[in-house]
């Protein structure tokens, strides 16, 4: 489950990277961690872990907090090359919050693979976690046909797609895809429907205590796929696509999208649209409410 860190106001969320060696977790990890801005990311660091080596950093896919004023913040986490000691995987995948299963599956890979998901399902249960209880993805390479793909692992009905880590081609889309459901999990989650208890001004730095976490039902759920969606659209894109240029950002537009509604919790919620260089995307601001 998501944690809450109510000094940092932020909700921390664990995605594990796990595969067989060869399968590209750690290109993978590296690769997005290039794509990301630098001001939306922490330090890329590898230290050793029971013999192995993990390989992490965090970032926020958002420029502004998300649930009703606390940033989401996203741990990822991979061991690279081959893992001598299994404890490795277990200790890395403990607390996860979804996994991108990378796996291989040219015909002489394919045993690899099968034989790392299976050792996958066992390191989850030791947790009473089954693998299809929390957000998964298979990041494929090797082949070309998915269906045929999830089958031969097993997988048939989990979420798939064909990535290639040598050029990054497939990577941000497995991501994107894991994001989305990790997201709306985090939304439903019942620990936070509400702080657990209130934010003082010495934790905070700031005088005023935050707005309470609302998850307004089903509403809120699709914003927060919406919002992952966008990810992949705007966190990763090359520098030189997110800055643009002067002729371009004279073409920026921003309109209401329909009316704004004021939220149980005291927040007014204002959808918007913004259209730029022929593309168009809605999204929805979340202003807190205080009484004068």
């Amino acid at each position: 489950m998501a944690i809450i860190n109510h000094a940092k106001r932020e909700i921390n969320v664990k995605i594990v990277y796990y595969g067989p060696a060869g399968a590209g977790k750690g290109a993978s990890l590296r690769y997005i961690y290039d794509r990301i801005k630098p001001s939306l990311r922490g330090e890329l660091k590898t230290v050793p872990a029971s013999g192995d080596s993990l390989l992490f950093f965090d970032f926020s896919p958002f420029e502004v907090p998300q649930f009703g004023g606390y940033r989401i913040r996203f741990h990822m986490y991979c061991l690279t090359g081959k893992v001598s000691n299994p404890a490795a995987w277990k200790m890395t995948l403990k607390g996860a919050d979804g996994v991108v299963i990378v796996a291989d599956i040219a015909p002489e890979m394919l045993p690899a693979s099968r034989e790392s998901i299976s050792e996958l399902r066992e390191f989850l249960a030791a947790y009473g976690v089954g693998l299809h209880d929390l957000p998964c993805v298979l990041q494929l390479s090797g082949a070309d046909n998915t269906a045929r793909s999830g089958a031969d692992l097993d997988l048939p009905d989990m979420q798939s797609c064909f990535a290639d880590p040598g050029s990054g081609e497939g990577i941000l889309e497995a991501l994107s895809l894991l994001s989305r459901d990790v997201m709306v999990r985090v939304g439903q989650e019942q620990a936070l429907r509400a702080v657990e208890r209130p934010v003082t001004a010495e934790e905070s730095g700031e005088s005023a205590t935050p707005a309470p976490l609302n998850r307004e039902s089903e509403e809120h759920a699709l914003y927060l796929a919406e919002s992952a969606q966008a990810i992949a659209e705007e966190l990763f894109l090359p520098a030189e696509e997110q800055l643009g240029d002067a002729d371009g950002a004279q073409g920026l537009q921003v309109a209401l999208a329909g009316e704004a509604a004021l939220s149980a919790g005291g927040s007014v919620r204002i959808p918007l649209e913004i259209s730029l260089g022929g593309a168009t995307r809605r999204l929805v601001v979340s202003i807190a409410v205080e009484e004068g």
